[in-house]
């Protein structure tokens, strides 16, 4: 499939309906598309092609799904060398790059890797809602891959690892009152600021993994109390976002969590999703860093390469979106970037030694 081609095929999946929790055409669409393929179909989500016991396998990722549309995105568009539209560069543009790959009979003929195709549906929402978990517990046999490449919009850099995340909800306790006769009670407010300040004080704690630099940060994200405006507060609420690095497990991060909080409150989880190492050494991920002769840096973020890692399966994420432009209104991803990324993913895939730009 050409650059032309490509960024047609982007705009025609910009028209899909697949607001998160709405993937069902999608999907449907995509199935019809690979009828004449191998396809597993896991709820609202694809896995297409075949593995080949001659060939390591590469897998190209892309999420279906996208936030509710702006009205600067609702319609799809190229305006001035744009394509403007919901979910243009997260992550539409990538899944795009990702079909046309795959898409390429000579290409996947003659290329050294078995190239499979993963379209997942609930990137977008919560995370026990993410359909990749499911795909990957159905499809056993994606585990015994050789590299995954995750398409997420990293402005053409390749981006290694990612950083965990979790977040809890601390509750401190005071003592109601009338608001007129405050020293009747205990301002769960006063009792919170002593870890408030804690939580102001802390600041990133860079971590150096395989020579890429994650930075660590934990905040308070969300502070609220359940009283009416005449009563001082019984209890405060604070949700604490901590974002941890490669170098520590879930577990450590809520001890991490347990230990700052002190005892100054009760903590409960309410989500976490762990970390992913960088395996900037691992053959496949050092042979895709060099054909792309892009910059190379730590995801300061969570992504879906965690859940490859954790299964031991190798990942990146390298896709043509603007990662400033994620959810943003009137969303857009630049064409040249679209066409930079298939030439990439092309000369990876094709075995070719170096970059397309050599």
């Amino acid at each position: 499939m050409s650059p032309s081609e490509t960024l047609e095929l982007l705009v025609e999946l910009l028209a899909l309906p697949c607001v998160t929790g709405e993937e069902g055409p999608i999907a449907d669409w995509l199935a019809a598309r690979y009828a004449h393929e191998a396809v597993e179909r896991v709820g609202h989500s694809l896995v297409v092609g075949e593995d080949d016991p001659g060939r390591p396998t590469v897998l190209l990722v892309g999420h279906t799904d996208v936030v509710p549309p702006s009205a600067g995105d609702r319609v799809p568009r190229r305006v001035d060398g744009r394509i403007v539209g919901r979910g243009a560069s997260d992550m539409k543009s990538g899944l795009a790059v990702a079909m046309a790959c795959f898409e390429d009979a000579a290409l996947r003929a003659q290329s050294p890797y078995a190239v499979r195709l993963v379209a997942y549906a609930g990137e977008e929402g919560p995370h026990d809602g993410n359909e990749l978990g499911d795909v990957l517990a159905a499809c056993g046999e994606l585990a015994e891959a050789d590299l995954a490449i995750v398409l997420e919009p990293t402005d053409l850099e390749v981006q290694l690892g990612c950083l965990g995340a979790l977040n809890a909800h601390v509750t401190i306790e005071g003592r109601a009152a009338h608001a007129a006769r405050p020293w009747q009670g205990d301002s769960a407010v006063s009792r919170a600021l002593p870890l408030l300040a804690d939580l102001a004080a802390l600041a990133p704690l860079d971590v150096d993994v395989d020579g890429l630099r994650f930075r660590e940060v934990l905040s308070a994200t969300q502070v609220w109390t359940d009283n009416a405006r005449n009563v001082i507060p019984p209890t405060l609420n604070l949700n604490l976002n901590y974002r941890f690095s490669p170098r520590r497990s879930v577990e450590e991060a809520v001890a991490r969590v347990e230990e700052l909080v002190d005892g100054r409150g009760d903590v409960r989880i309410v989500d976490a999703a762990p970390s992913a190492l960088p395996h900037r050494t691992a053959p496949l991920v050092e042979r895709f860093v060099a054909v792309a002769e892009a910059a190379v840096a730590p995801k300061q973020a969570w992504t879906d390469v965690a859940r490859f890692t954790s299964i031991g399966v190798p990942a990146l994420n390298y896709g043509p979106g603007l990662t400033a432009q994620a959810h943003q209104a009137g969303e857009w991803v630049p064409e040249a970037n679209v066409a930079e990324a298939l030439a990439v993913l092309r000369a990876f895939l094709g075995g070719v030694a170096s970059s397309p730009r050599s």
